[in-house]
């Protein structure tokens, strides 16, 4: 629908530009896509790309100890969370416990476990571990003996002997009786004078002297018990080989506990044949996957044959003896909490039968995964527009991150690395939102300056216009006056088409100043006390002579309706409401101008009887230079007409609405605050309206 009261025949060349003219950008809003994308934002945002991922991969492979602490601490979250290594029902956890330990010299035997009396081998343990802490190595050799005598394959002892002591005779010859089963771990168990391999701890400490023979022997049965820890002292990988050279010999290699223990069952081909460390999958948290169970009940025979079935339950089990870790603080620091060292054991052991290794990718393919991971927010940053949606896609990213990661550690035993990728995407999109932000404040300050130039421009070009106009319209006048009798038909309606042209042209210019004034609050109103249906029946009479045969009521009350106002201004608004009624009111129409009065205020509307605007054309019909899609086809119209009355109506402390839908008709109304001319007055000293330029 046409803006109300325009002139129906602009100057030439002056064009309607649409709903919301390309010309025209509202404040509030970001600029479309094919206006933000330049050439330097691009090459900015590309920029910003790399420095990203490059700053996030330097990170990454300069291996800072907050950033290390950070990346295990995710990698820990997503081991707990993600798959175990089930428990080999073959691996069983005889502990070394407190109440292993605290059986006292004093105690009764014959009286508590006399039924242990008749078994000397049961007798003998049990006062050996009854003399407290350090038992007597021989205690060594009658439980590797208990334990091969009840059919178990190997018996591995997770043990520290850091000096000569009592039973070591006993013990050593059980070890060479045994040979094929027994396997035992510590980290004094080398040969002197040999070259150790850089990947032994430097806090490994060669003994005096060793349990095992110096003399090389062909099967030796040593696995070292060495894992290692990174900077927050948590064991996540363990050592399966490691390569010694000493002097004069060719190679002599020992292997870690577990790896030795699989070699004794019979699966040397499951040990890894490289020296690196490897990650490996545990078995859940500590005392779970492989419950202690305490070493003395295998002396005592109502437990013996109770709970281990008189040793069918170890028969071709893989036994591990070492300390269950609470009574001596024994333990180490796991993602899964700690755990005993010898339950470490058991998981790098079970990890190694079932192949449950972790890979860790190399520096090439973890950069390739940071570059990746920038290039995401670059496609964030030129596939979404809205700053919101942007930061809520990223939110959806990072939150898929995790679950990512979580499957290709589920699925492909691989370990993806996090903090830097995350790093890479989160401050690329961050930079770029405020690049973005940076780009839109410079844009917008020049748009304001270029439209600030062109209503300076178009002011001037109007006002000026108006001296030439004044003399087109004196002698319009004139001629009218002197040859009114002497014109023909023909030449006399020439010259009121001229006349009439001149005095549309004189609205046009002084709308379009009035609104350019109302924008900047610089019009003055003669605020007085009026009669608004007064001013209703005067705007109405006005278009008597053109209603044809369509009929305008006047529905207003009888009493009069005083507000302080302008008369001028409101009778315009008034008449461009009516005006633009009859446009598109049929022939048989009518035309309805209601006036309705409340304690608050008053409210004044026009309906007709047309063709309706649609509802999602209703938010822009005020606006400058705005037209509805009927409009712009059954009139021209500069679309200044409803951005006059509305600013009017705000400059009045008022309110302006539409109410209408196709094929019934439209109604235009605004109200007025009913108030005397002080009130008004005091309004506007206090408080000045602040009018929106909507059309920047």
């Amino acid at each position: 629908m046409a803006a109300h009261g325009d002139p129906p025949n602009p100057p030439p060349g002056f064009k309607p530009h649409g709903w919301r003219p390309t010309n025209y950008l509202p404040l509030g809003m970001f600029p479309a896509a094919s206006q933000i994308m330049s050439r330097r934002r691009t090459i900015v945002v590309v920029l910003l790309v790399a420095l990203c991922a490059a700053a996030a991969i330097w990170l990454d492979l300069t291996s800072a100890s907050y950033y290390v602490q950070t990346e295990s601490r995710l990698r820990d979250a997503i081991a707990r969370s993600g798959r175990t290594t089930p428990a080999n029902p073959n691996l069983l956890f005889l502990a070394i416990n407190s109440d292993s330990v605290s059986l006292d010299e004093t105690l009764d035997l014959e009286g508590l476990f006399s039924s242990s009396s008749g078994n000397p081998e049961s007798r003998r343990a049990l006062e050996i571990m009854s003399k407290g802490w350090p038992w007597n190595r021989e205690i060594y050799a009658i439980i590797l003996e208990r334990l091969v005598g009840a059919g178990a394959k190997v018996v591995a002892f997770d043990c520290l002997f850091p000096e000569p002591a009592p039973g070591d005779d006993a013990f050593r010859a059980a070890l060479e009786r045994f040979r094929p089963q027994a396997v035992i771990g510590s980290n004094f168990v080398s040969r002197e004078n040999v070259n150790r391999s850089s990947k032994i701890p430097s806090s490994y400490d060669r003994p005096t002297e060793t349990l095992i023979p110096k003399t090389p022997m062909p099967d030796e049965p040593v696995g070292f018990t060495n894992f290692f820890a990174d900077e927050n002292k948590i064991v996540r990988d363990a050592q399966y080989k490691v390569d010694f050279r000493a002097p004069g010999e060719s190679m002599a290699t020992h292997l870690s506990l577990s790896a030795r223990v699989a070699s004794k069952t019979g699966h040397p081909e499951l040990i890894p044949n490289d020296l690196a460390e490897h990650l490996i999958r545990f078995t859940g948290r500590p005392r779970q996957g492989f419950r202690p169970r305490p070493l003395f009940e295998i002396f005592v025979p109502e437990y013996w044959e109770h709970n281990y079935g008189s040793g069918e339950l170890l028969r071709d089990k893989i036994v591990i003896v070492g300390a269950e870790g609470k009574w001596q603080k024994d333990e180490l620091n796991t993602p899964f909490g700690t755990m005993p060292g010898a339950e470490v054991h058991l998981n790098a052991l079970n990890a190694l039968l079932h192949g449950e290794f972790l890979k860790d990718l190399s520096s090439f393919p973890r950069g390739a995964v940071t570059i990746l991971a920038a290039l995401v927010g670059f496609g964030l940053w030129a596939r979404i527009r809205s700053p919101w949606l942007r930061l809520f896609a990223l939110g959806l990213v990072d939150g898929a991150a995790p679950f990512c990661a979580l499957w290709f550690y589920n699925h492909q035993n691989l370990f993806l690395p996090c903090v830097a990728p995350l790093l890479a995407l989160n401050s690329n999109v961050l930079f770029c939102l405020v690049a973005d932000f940076t780009f839109v404040r410079v844009e917008r300050a020049k748009l304001r300056s270029t439209l600030q130039t062109r209503d300076d421009l178009t002011n001037m070009i109007v006002h000026d216009l108006r001296s030439p106009l004044t003399v087109v319209t004196g002698y319009v006048d004139a001629l009218e006056e002197m040859a009114s009798d002497k014109l023909n038909p023909d030449e006399a309606k020439c010259v009121a088409e001229a006349k009439r042209g001149a005095n549309d042209m004189r609205d046009m210019i002084t709308t379009l100043l009035d609104v350019s004034r109302l924008e900047a609050g610089e019009m003055p109103l003669r605020l007085q006390n009026q009669n608004l249906a007064e001013i209703a029946r005067e705007a109405g009479n006005r278009f008597a002579p053109v209603l044809h045969d369509r009929t305008l009521r006047c529905e207003v009350p009888p009493e009069p309706v005083l507000i302080s106002c302008d008369a001028d201004v409101i009778r315009r608004i008034l008449e461009n409401f009516i005006s633009n009624a009859l446009k598109f009111t049929k022939s048989g129409g009518t035309i309805r101008v209601r006036v309705q009065r409340t304690a608050a205020n008053a409210t004044i509307s026009v309906s007709d009887d047309g063709e309706g605007i649609p509802r999602d054309q209703h938010g822009h019909i005020f606006e400058k230079f705005g037209q509805t899609d009927s409009g712009g086809k059954h009139r021209h119209s500069t679309g200044l007409g409803l951005a006059f009355c509305r600013l009017a109506v705000e400059a009045h402390q008022g309110k302006i609405g539409l109410e209408s839908e196709p094929g019934k008709g439209s109604t235009f109304w605004f109200t007025l605050p009913a108030r005397s001319h002080a009130e008004v007055n005091s309004t506007k000293k206090k408080q000045p309206p602040q009018l929106e330029r909507i059309g920047c």
